[in-house]
């Protein structure tokens, strides 16, 4: 290891939690790929006849390289091989599902260079999409015309018609008065459709802008509730100073909690450096209908991961000096929106065995609202 002289050892910042993310600062581990990029990743070596376990946090980070999440990039970047262009949305959702049952696949290249850097457990890929939907390969620089996008697919594990389901929650958090970025449900030949999003790590003319989670910020692990509601609002004051940022969060906690999505964890939530070097809370993401570990919230509001209650929100409003006026408005607007679910999931083309099950758990919701 050479160390340069104007950073001697005595002033390098240490990682907070260095076991939670293999030493690496947990704004690193951000870009770091989730279950499903790591499996491609995975793959990708065994191909290449490398062992999966050899690789270290370092190496991973340059497979990354450019295609990270964020302004973030990782030099020198580990060459990738040449892919098409043109990208086949149904093609790569079966050859996702192919592999994640195990089979082999010739895609695994493709997949890789468009989704292997990007977090959680489901198949994704990072496409361009113009005006007239066109779409094309987008992990890096996208040609005129185009914005970057996300596309996701299923699992076994997730609902048939996740992508419609995962379409009807971002209109209902729309509706709830939640930021979110433009969403779209893109038809397919066979099966109910994807769920595409547009990306807010990029802007227009090939700029990219920091992001980073709150587990990233707070070294915290995401996959066990180490925070909660409370400590969250508290870093988003910190690191914004603005209450209207404290106002979005707190309108997002309360459609986690009506909404029943309880997969609200600390990588759940974002924060965004803009221009003038201000942070801001990013728009709201993967919401969805879910269970969360053990049926209860990763993020607890008041202390409770479940059965939360009116009075729960509104004194934890109350703690980070938000109006109870403006927070019962909150709740009534953010109750209105989720109560028509059914109706908003009919216009996505949400299955109706999907929509009983997604109704029965936000009616448990309900009695406590």
């Amino acid at each position: 290891m050479v160390i340069n002289p104007q950073f001697p050892p005595e002033k390098l910042i240490r990682a907070g939690n260095p076991r939670a993310f293999d030493g690496l600062h947990g704004v690193f581990a951000d870009s770091l790929p989730d279950a499903w990029g790591s499996m491609l990743i995975q793959r990708r070596a065994e191909r290449a006849g490398i062992s999966y376990s050899s690789l270290t946090v370092l190496d991973k980070l340059a497979i990354v390289g450019t295609r990270g999440m964020g302004a973030l990039t990782y030099h020198p970047e580990v060459a990738h091989p040449d892919v098409e262009s043109s990208v086949d949305l149904e093609t790569l959702a079966f050859e996702s599902e192919q592999l994640l049952q195990g089979a082999a696949s010739d895609f695994v290249a493709q997949l890789e260079e468009l989704g292997g850097s990007s977090g959680g457990a489901r198949p994704k890929v990072l496409v361009g999409m113009n005006d007239a939907d066109h779409i094309v390969a987008g992990a890096r620089e996208l040609p005129d015309g185009f914005d970057s996008w996300l596309v996701k697919f299923r699992t076994a594990k997730d609902f048939p018609d996740i992508g419609p389901l995962e379409a009807a929650y971002a209109q209902m958090a729309r509706t709830a008065g939640v930021e979110i970025s433009d969403t779209k449900l893109i038809a397919t030949k066979k099966g109910p459709g994807y769920f595409a999003t547009r990306r807010f790590d990029r802007l227009a003319g090939k700029k990219r802008l920091h992001v980073a989670s709150a587990a990233g910020i707070l070294d915290t692990e995401w996959f066990t509730p180490t925070i909660d509601y409370d400590d969250l609002l508290k870093l988003t004051m910190y690191l914004t100073r603005n209450y209207q940022d404290v106002v979005k969060v707190f309108r997002r906690m309360v459609f986690n909690v009506l909404a029943h999505n309880r997969d609200d964890h600390a990588k759940q939530h974002a924060f965004l450096l803009d221009a003038s070097g201000n942070w801001r809370a990013a728009p709201s993401y993967d919401l969805t209908f879910s269970y969360g570990p053990g049926k209860e919230h990763y993020l607890a509001v008041n202390g409770k991961g479940t059965e939360i209650t009116r009075s729960d929100i509104r004194k934890l409003g109350a703690k980070h000096n938000i109006d109870a006026k403006e927070t019962n408005e909150i709740i009534e607007r953010t109750l209105q929106a989720t109560q028509h679910f059914p109706h908003i999931a009919k216009d996505f083309g949400v299955h109706s065995a999907t929509v009983k099950i997604v109704k029965t758990g936000l009616e448990s919701v309900f009695k406590g609202i």
